[in-house]
């Protein structure tokens, strides 16, 4: 496979300037067409932050900025901070697990009545909307060859993690290969809140009731969810699932080599390639995308999340979904159908899990980029960016040949789906483990997987960071290596076990090569958060 987007940079979280997103019936097609998104910076690995922040974060529930509100919330969110702390401790939860407590706020009782009637979320004014919701809230390295970095994936993993779970501290004695499959009970956790009535202080009848009906409404949804043994998926789609460019960005020599290829991918019993006359574009799928679909369909109720537009995210949904069953209409699209490009000469958009199943501690998104989902980090496992046609590497401004002009893709077997599927499932098990389902949290869940990646690795950096740089550990790769598992160091002893360098002749690079310690590119580190498991040093050896 290729790690094509290895080198990439953090990305500021943007503020949509689009209020919701249009989940779409099936065969719901307007006028125009869409192709891949062209942001102008290259994805990274999501960032946790500081754990000297999380506590106050521990009440916070997320505002829109002018938010006449966010006085009194605040007043709340400090009475509440220490309860929260408190509850955390109880349950012996990650500092993580605090964002949880906000998912608490919709766990009181449910009025039956109400859970019948349909959303009201769409009516709610924006700052309504989210209290109902409960949301959470460098110098340059120089490239990798694509060659190099698909040998990277075909590498077995260099640190087997095992089919137990022990990821979520909360399981400790609980989670062994003998757990019992058997759901428990959805038991209505204690509100570590108390009484919520008080965050509704300022708002009319109305609007109370619209938030007591969408509270209602999304507890129900996740007692469904609950009782079928499963958990929300929210998957991107460009550069995720599959890479399209329009017929007038493909030069005519890969023109001929794709109708080949197409011709060629007709007769197979799962396709891969596909040209739309109508729409006036190539789509490629990503490899194991199938196999993926079909496996996570078991555990999670998928939705298809898009920033395109309606025509282009109803025409995937078919690609991907031609019975109807996989998404069933649970497709959301952020594009306009007047600007078919999400380009960067637009206001850039955010995400969010308004239109999503449930609440947000049991949703799980997968997605490229980290930028479109500012409120939403805990949940994201962020994947390598699948570029398969030159132009899609161009507009990310990513140096090299494409997969298509090296005629090689990622293996379905052990590529970045692949890879992304064993993550999941793990999740779903280690959650479905908990005694209590209200209490389990799928973000604490996916940071200690993580954790696990480079757990044991002593890491230095040498010739990383400008010269006279007082805070290294705020630089991307000192963080991610730290988000997963990961020690950082400025000072080698005998515990470093890996020195990350881009180029021989330092007198830390020296020391590690004449001790047999390891002296691997950035891209190591990179490569080990996309794939969630510990790349091998030897194809990101300095030479």
């Amino acid at each position: 496979m290729g790690l094509n987007g290895l080198h990439m940079t953090m990305s500021g979280c943007m503020t949509s300037t689009v209020t919701a997103g249009m989940v779409l019936p099936p065969g719901n097609a307007p006028k125009t067409t869409e192709v891949a998104q062209i942001p102008s910076v290259r994805p990274q690995v999501a960032m946790q932050p500081a754990p000297m922040n999380s506590q106050n974060d521990a009440g916070v529930i997320r505002m829109k900025p002018r938010d006449p509100r966010r006085i009194l919330h605040s007043n709340i969110a400090q009475k509440n901070e220490t309860l929260g702390s408190e509850q955390a401790k109880t349950n012996g939860t990650t500092q993580l697990e605090s964002q949880g407590s906000k998912d608490h706020l919709m766990n009181r009782e449910q009025q039956p009545e109400q859970q019948q009637q349909p959303s009201s979320l769409s009516a709610l004014p924006a700052s309504l909307s989210n209290i109902a919701r409960s949301s959470t809230n460098t110098k340059s390295v120089d490239p990798v060859s694509n060659s190099q970095l698909a040998a990277t994936a075909l590498t077995p993993a260099q640190q087997h993690l095992g089919s137990i779970n022990r990821g979520d501290p909360r399981l400790a004695g609980q989670n062994g290969p003998n757990a019992n499959p058997a759901a428990p009970d959805v038991v209505q956790p204690a509100n570590p809140w108390g009484d919520v009535d008080h965050l509704l202080d300022g708002y009319d009848d109305q609007q109370k009731a619209l938030i007591q009906k969408e509270r209602a409404r999304r507890i129900m949804e996740q007692h469904n969810m609950f009782s079928a043994r499963k958990l929300c998926l929210v998957l991107d789609l460009d550069h995720t699932l599959l890479n399209s460019a329009k017929f007038i960005e493909v030069d005519p020599i890969h023109e001929e080599i794709l109708r080949k290829k197409e011709e060629q991918d007709r007769s197979l019993p799962e396709r891969h390639l596909f040209r739309f006359h109508h729409m006036g574009m190539w789509t490629k799928l990503r490899p194991g995308i199938w196999n993926f679909l079909e496996k996570a369909s078991k555990l999670f109720e998928l939705h298809l999340y898009t920033m395109g537009n309606k025509l282009y995210a109803t025409e995937m949904a078919k690609v991907l979904d031609p019975a109807g069953t996989l998404f069933a209409g649970r497709v959301i699209s952020r594009g306009d159908d007047g600007d078919p490009l999400d380009s960067d000469d637009r206001v850039p958009k955010s995400k969010d899990l308004d239109g999503v199943l449930g609440m947000e501690s049991a949703v799980v998104i997968i997605d490229d980029s980290v930028r479109v989902w500012p409120h939403n980090k805990h949940n994201l496992i962020v994947v390598e960016r699948y570029t398969y046609f030159p132009c899609s590497r161009r507009q990310f401004g990513l140096p090299g040949p494409s997969l298509l002009e090296i005629d090689r893709d990622e293996r379905p077997e052990d590529g970045t789906l692949a890879s992304s599927l064993a993550v999941i499932e793990r999740i779903h098990q280690n959650f479905f483990s908990h005694p209590n389902l209200n209490e389990a949290d799928v973000r604490s869940i996916l940071a200690s997987e993580q954790q696990r990646v480079l757990a044991g690795c002593r890491i230095v950096f040498s010739r990383i960071f400008p010269i006279g740089e007082v805070n290294p550990h705020m630089h991307h790769l000192w963080q991610t290596a730290e988000q997963f598992g990961a020690v950082c160091t400025n000072q080698i002893d005998d515990r470093v076990t890996h020195v990350v360098a881009n180029s021989l002749g330092t007198d830390k690079v020296n020391w590690a090569l004449s001790t047999g310690r390891f002296v691997v590119h950035p891209g190591w580190v990179e490569a080990s958060a996309l794939l969630y498991r510990r790349a091998n040093e030897h194809d990101f050896a300095v030479r």
